[in-house]
């Protein structure tokens, strides 16, 4: 929550500076980009509520991993991210296993996902790292 003040400033003939509260607000803070709800012929991802579900059902991803990395991929769909960006983007610790770390992560990911469709959400892009695509249909 962030709060608003509205502050009467005056300054008398001596120079004397004085002020008064005259009214305190309480707001929501604004919905940023990375607050925006995707969704993908099925899949909902909720940065908000932390939350994947697809056609309702949600999936039991880890926040820590799991869940910031589908959010990453997700947010640029089509667009191809290395191991060692995805790295950089979701661990906070300096890079050990880089590949295998991630590896398995995609592997968890897209086994949760299998549970509930079919579609193909992240592929692999040979030599280079995953992107996440949208798949119409079933």
């Amino acid at each position: 929550m962030e709060q608003i003040e509205i502050i009467l400033r005056t300054t008398d003939p001596t120079g004397k500076v004085t002020e008064q509260l005259l009214a305190k607000f309480d707001t929501e803070k604004p919905a940023t980009e990375h607050d925006k709800v995707l969704q993908y012929s099925g899949l909902c991802i909720d940065p908000v509520k932390h939350q994947i579900s697809y056609q309702g059902k949600v999936l039991p991803l880890t926040e820590t991993y799991e869940f910031q990395t589908l959010v990453y991929l997700a947010s640029q769909p089509g667009r191809v991210y290395t191991k060692e960006q995805i790295y950089q983007a979701v661990w906070k610790e300096d890079p050990v296993d880089v590949s295998s770390s991630v590896f398995c992560i995609i592997a968890n990911i897209r086994q949760k996902l299998r549970k509930v469709t079919k579609k193909e959400y992240i592929q692999t892009v040979r030599g280079v790292g995953y992107k996440f695509v949208d798949v119409p249909g079933e």
